[in-house]
C-alpha cells in the first residue's frame, strides 16, 4: 500500500516560517523605534522654534549681550541635538529598509517552498489515484477472467 504524502523540504519550510516570524517582529520593533526617533526629532525642532521666538521677544525687551550669548549657546546645543537625532532617525530608517528587504527575501523563499509543496502533493495525489485505478482495473480484469473461465468450464 502507498504511504501518506511526505514533503522532503518540510523542515526547511518550517525554518523559513520561523525566520519570517522573527523578521516580522524585528521589523515591527524597528518601525516603532523609527517612529519614536522621528517624534523626538520633531519635538526638538519645535522646541528650537519656540525658543527662537522667545529669544526674539526677549531681545526686543533687553539688549544685554550676556542674554544673547546664553541663547546662542543654548541654540547651538539644540542644533547639535537635532543633528544627532536626525542621524539616529536616518540610521534607524536604513535598518527598517534592510529588515524589509530581508523579510521580503524570506517571504519569497517560503512562497517558493509552499508552491513546491503544493505541486508535489498534487503529483502525489495524482499518482495515488492512478495506482487505485490500476488496482481496481486489475480486480475487474481478474473477476472478468475468472468469471469467463468459470463459464467455459461449465
Amino acid at each position: 500500500m502507498i504511504m501518506g504524502f511526505h514533503f522532503k523540504f518540510q523542515k526547511l519550510l518550517e525554518i523559513e516560517k520561523c525566520k519570517e516570524e522573527n523578521l516580522v517582529k524585528e521589523l515591527q520593533s524597528l518601525q516603532k523605534q523609527l517612529r519614536d526617533e522621528e517624534k523626538l526629532l520633531v519635538f526638538l525642532q519645535s522646541v528650537l522654534t519656540v525658543q527662537q521666538s522667545d529669544m526674539e521677544k526677549e531681545l526686543c525687551k533687553q539688549s544685554e549681550a550676556r542674554l544673547f550669548v546664553l541663547f546662542e549657546s543654548y541654540f547651538s546645543k539644540l542644533n547639535r541635538d537635532i543633528a544627532i537625532q536626525n542621524s539616529k532617525a536616518e540610521d534607524t530608517s536604513k535598518k527598517v529598509g534592510c529588515a524589509r528587504e530581508n523579510l521580503l527575501h524570506v517571504f519569497k523563499k517560503r512562497k517558493v517552498l509552499e508552491k513546491l509543496r503544493e505541486r508535489y502533493e498534487k503529483e502525489y495525489k495524482e499518482h495515488v489515484l492512478k495506482m487505485e485505478n490500476k488496482h481496481f482495473d486489475e480486480i475487474a480484469i481478474s473477476k472478468f477472467y475468472y468469471r469467463h473461465k468459470k463459464e467455459q468450464l461449465n
